[in-house]
């Protein structure tokens, strides 16, 4: 990926904009707060979580470039994201993931009385995982919603994920399909989708199950959790971080002389 083509990341006086679109500044508390001001306001809402591997599908994959669009919020989940905002002058920006937004958002849910969703999930996980996230929030009204093996997201065997959730009308749904699929399969049915915050969340579904083990606290804080993922999934991972990965330089070169000729 040339610097000509790079996805930029601006810091201006209105925030941090990663291909002109604004990214989320504050920390877990005003993150739930602006998840409950989007639950508030009605309408179907889509959360995305940009990573290393999502910025540069912004220049690859059509999908991807429409859901952050069509986003009504992005929350930074990549540390080199994070760390280049930073470099840039935001300060206020945070990495936020969708792993720690699943079990924050059912802790709120069992507060304020909302109903979530988890849809997505190997078979059996998203019941564990929904197992778990009752037991540390008792009362919480969660369901789980599976998903089918379809080819495509245009599948007419997706209609009965929509149907399902209609009947749910959950507040909060967490899509884990992996990106970009979650996200295309939102923008092909959000019209046959119930009102609700669907956030795009991955594999949050497999941690908050067990069967996937997050990195210790200080190699999270470190930006060192890629490197702990590689290792429990070489095979699936190798490609994304170690050959795809790299060119994310072409996105800090070029963020950073786009900023350089701004200053000039």
């Amino acid at each position: 990926m040339s610097l000509l083509t790079a996805p930029l990341l601006r810091v201006g006086a209105r925030g941090t904009h990663l291909d002109g679109q604004p990214l989320f500044r504050g920390g877990p508390d005003e993150l739930l707060d602006e998840m409950e001001a989007l639950v508030a306001s009605g309408g179907r809402h889509l959360v995305m979580t940009p990573n290393v591997d999502q910025v540069l599908a912004l220049r690859t994959d059509p999908r991807t470039a429409a859901a952050h669009r069509a986003a009504s919020l992005r929350i930074a989940d990549g540390a080199p994201l994070v760390g280049l905002a930073r470099l840039l002058g935001d300060q206020r920006i945070q990495r936020l993931t969708g792993a720690d937004l699943l079990g924050d958002v059912v802790a709120r849910a069992a507060r304020n009385g909302w109903r979530v969703a988890i849809v997505g999930g190997a078979e059996g996980v998203s019941d564990d995982a929904s197992a778990r996230l009752r037991a540390s929030s008792p009362g919480v009204r969660l369901v789980t919603v599976p998903f089918p093996f379809v080819r495509s997201v245009d599948d007419a065997g997706c209609r009965a994920v929509a149907d399902a959730l209609r009947v749910e009308r959950p507040d909060v749904v967490f899509v884990c399909l992996g990106s970009p699929k979650q996200e295309a399969w939102f923008l092909e049915w959000r019209d046959r989708l119930p009102p609700g915050v669907y956030v795009g969340a991955g594999a949050a579904v497999e941690f908050a199950a067990g069967t996937r083990a997050r990195a210790p606290r200080l190699v999270q804080r470190l930006g060192g959790e890629w490197l702990w993922r590689l290792a429990q999934e070489p095979r699936r991972l190798a490609h994304r971080y170690l050959v795809r990965g790299p060119a994310f330089v072409g996105v800090v070169l070029g963020s950073l002389l786009a900023a350089r000729g701004r200053r000039s």
